[in-house]
């Protein structure tokens, strides 16, 4: 089983993740891969992940 992350994007036209990612037992981390789209100018992303109501979050650049 494990921990499921759920995770979100603010922009998922310019930076898309999976639905959700699960951290296996005994990790303390998982990878995921974020699918980008060409920007006109950089544009700043929001990430969170989620699970048992904590959520934590990231800002990602996709640039130009």
């Amino acid at each position: 089983p494990g921990v499921t992350l759920a995770l979100l994007s603010s922009a998922p036209g310019v930076a898309s993740v999976p639905a959700s990612v699960v951290i296996p037992v005994g990790a303390t981390s998982a990878s995921f891969t974020v699918r980008t789209s060409k920007v006109k100018r950089n544009t700043v992303v929001t990430l969170q992940a989620s699970a048992h109501g904590v959520a934590v979050t990231a800002s990602l650049t996709v640039v130009r």
